[in-house]
């Protein structure tokens, strides 16, 4: 989840000609709850060179809070071989940069749903791609991944889910519904707003990385300028009203209940070749529910094993995942 600010801090101001910030205006766009996005639209960054066939293209949907720059100019680099490959980083609904509260009047709740729908239409209807090599993720991102396999079944041959979910399991909502309420609770007021996003930022602090990992990277005396360093960033990189929509989307998120189908039925619904990465640590996302689905889908399943939590592919020093997905996208 701050997974753009530590690649600010690794890549500083690196900047690639090629992802350049592109927008497709979707018009009113039907929400499945019935609602619409007035004058919806959706942006997106391209890294590589589109196939004559088409054949190589990985839709990359940002995770929570993130925007596409990041992941298009420093992420994708670092998570694999990005050789041959078309890559479409798509901002998802309600991060600020697609449609969202902060810049779309009357903008509605959405769902996980919403946003691969959007991503679908962006694909078929404006860039005329009517089938991808990969749908990949990491954290939201892997959850909008899940949601694609079960929403566009065969629309992809392969799907990565980099610490994302199924479902939310109970500790995830314990977390994620303290978080909404704190927002929620703060109504309209913009300072409220702003010392509720102070306590969420305290909040994530605590589930992001393990009690281990703090106790051997921080003194205690440095505690308060962490924490404060933290809620500026936080409060500088995304609006209160957006971070709760996509929070929101993130609660309701579950692909038993969007498909209709219970887990046990998935390996017949789930037509993509799946790899899911989690981490054992991970106190923000749990890693159960994937491993759960893994077992029953025969998923390729890779499972990290460090103090650094829903960030340990941050801490993957000998570059497991980027030699796994890329080997897993070349097959």
């Amino acid at each position: 989840m701050k997974l753009l600010l530590i690649a600010l801090t690794l890549f500083g101001s690196q900047v690639n000609a090629q992802c350049i910030l592109k927008t497709a205006s979707l018009g009113n766009f039907k929400t499945v709850s019935g609602k619409e996005i007035q004058n919806c639209s959706i942006a997106y960054r391209t890294l590589g060179r589109l196939n004559a066939d088409k054949s190589n293209v990985v839709l990359w949907p940002t995770w929570f809070s993130g925007k596409s720059d990041i992941i298009c100019n420093a992420i994708a680099p670092m998570m694999m071989d990005t050789t041959g490959l078309y890559i479409i980083v798509v901002d998802a609904f309600g991060n600020g940069v697609s449609s969202s509260p902060s810049n779309c009047p009357g903008f509605p709740e959405i769902t996980i749903r919403d946003m691969v729908n959007s991503q679908h239409t962006l694909l078929t209807k404006h860039l005329t791609i009517n089938h991808v090599k990969a749908v990949m993720g990491i954290s939201m991102g892997g959850m909008q991944t899940m949601e694609w396999l079960v929403a566009y079944p065969g629309f992809s041959d392969k799907a990565v889910s980099i610490v994302g979910t199924p479902k939310q399991s109970s500790y995830d909502l314990m977390l994620w519904k303290t978080e909404a309420a704190l927002l929620t609770t703060a109504g309209k007021d913009e300072k409220s707003k702003e010392s509720a996003m102070r306590m969420v930022s305290n909040v994530n602090l605590l589930n992001i990385r393990t009690p281990s990992f703090w106790l051997y990277t921080s003194k205690p005396e440095k505690v308060d300028s962490i924490m404060l360093a933290e809620q500026a960033n936080m409060l500088s990189s995304m609006k209160p009203d957006d971070f709760l929509c996509q929070l929101n989307a993130m609660i309701g998120h579950d692909i038993y209940k969007s498909s209709g189908k219970a887990m046990t039925a998935m390996k017949e619904v789930i037509k993509a070749k799946t790899l899911m990465i989690v981490s054992k640590t991970d106190h923000m996302v749990n890693p159960g529910t994937s491993v759960e689905l893994s077992n029953v889908i025969g998923a390729t399943l890779i499972q990290l094993d460090n103090e650094c939590g829903h960030l340990g592919l941050l801490c993957d020093q000998e570059g497991i995942i980027k030699a796994e997905v890329t080997r897993f996208l070349r097959k």
